[in-house]
Parts: C-alpha cells; sequence; structure tokens
C-alpha cells in the first residue's frame, strides 16, 4: 500500500508539461528516503528500492506519453526481471533521483537502465526487463509501440551485456551456473 501512495502522490506532484519527453532520454524523477523506509541498519531497504524503481518507471510511462498509448490499448506493463547493484547507503532523510531510461527492445521486452544519485555520485545502478501483456495475459510485441506518433528515439541495437543477461534471466538453468563463489 506504501508503494500506491507513494506513486500516486509523485503523479499529483508531477508538473504537467506542454512538450513530451521522448522515448530514449533518460528522465529523472524526485525521492526523499522516509523514516518508513528504512531497514534495521538505519539504511533505505533493499526492498524500498525495488518499489521507487516501480514508481520512477511509471513517471517515465506518463512523461513520454507510454502510459496513456499503454491504457488507450488495454496493455499493461509487467517487470520479467531485475537485478541491481549497490553502490552506497541511502539514509534518512537524503533527497535523491532516479534517472530511467529505456534502452531499447528486443522480440519480447523493453529494457530500463535505472540509477540511483545524488549529484554525480550513483548509489545504486538496476537493469530491468519489462514485458507488455494484454487484458487476457497475453503479450505484445514491444515493435508494436514503435508505431507510436512521434515518441521514440531509441537505438538500433541493445547492448551485448543487457543482451546477455537477458538470455540467462529467461533460462538461468541451460547456462553453466555450476561456478565456486
Amino acid at each position: 500500500m506504501n508503494t500506491v501512495i507513494m506513486t500516486v502522490r509523485w503523479l499529483v506532484r508531477m508538473r504537467p508539461t506542454r512538450r513530451k519527453a521522448t522515448v530514449g532520454a533518460a528522465l529523472e524523477s524526485r525521492f526523499r528516503v522516509l523514516l518508513s523506509d528504512l531497514d534495521i541498519l538505519m539504511h533505505m531497504t533493499n526492498g524500498r528500492y525495488l518499489s521507487v524503481l516501480d514508481a520512477a518507471r511509471i513517471s517515465y510511462y506518463a512523461r513520454t506519453g507510454l502510459w496513456k498509448q499503454f491504457r488507450v490499448r488495454g496493455w499493461s506493463p509487467v517487470v520479467t526481471a531485475q537485478t541491481i547493484t549497490y553502490h552506497r547507503s541511502l539514509t534518512f532523510p537524503q533527497s535523491y533521483r532516479v534517472r530511467t531510461r529505456l534502452l531499447g527492445t528486443d522480440a519480447k521486452n523493453l529494457y530500463f537502465e535505472q540509477i540511483f544519485h545524488i549529484g554525480e555520485i550513483d548509489y545504486a545502478t538496476a537493469l530491468v526487463s519489462v514485458r507488455l501483456t494484454t487484458k487476457s495475459h497475453g503479450s505484445v510485441d514491444p515493435a508494436e509501440i514503435l508505431v507510436f506518433d512521434g515518441i521514440f528515439e531509441l537505438p538500433a541495437d541493445l547492448p551485448s551485456s543487457v543482451t546477455s543477461w537477458s538470455e540467462f534471466s529467461r533460462n538461468p538453468h541451460s547456462q553453466n551456473t555450476r561456478q565456486s563463489w
């Protein structure tokens, strides 16, 4: 419930702009560490980072016009995989930003890079895979979003690191995962 309240509060505060942002551009969302975000060690709990990622992506969809296009078609964006690397701890009452960028698509998913930062210092970096689903829970080919009018500037190819990560996350047991850590 806290995530819903945080997302709604953020969307209400979002200033409407006459000019839509371009999909593919990096967009920033502002947040603040609240007391309810802390774990027993008094830093933002790892689960809260994932909730903030959701809110920042919804902001991205809204600011680029994707959200309206998704809703008109009855599509929902659903996270299929994500990985996050924590570089530093966020603590109360720090104000921070999340930079969200759509890296591109493949035949099944959209891929986002999301970075938590304060100024020039990165606190966490995430890679998120999102699949668009229909009301009947079928998948939408990401190529279908490319027909949306004038809101796209996507790179032609995904970075090889994203492609490798995607292949692993889709079928981790087919890879040689029996490495000693």
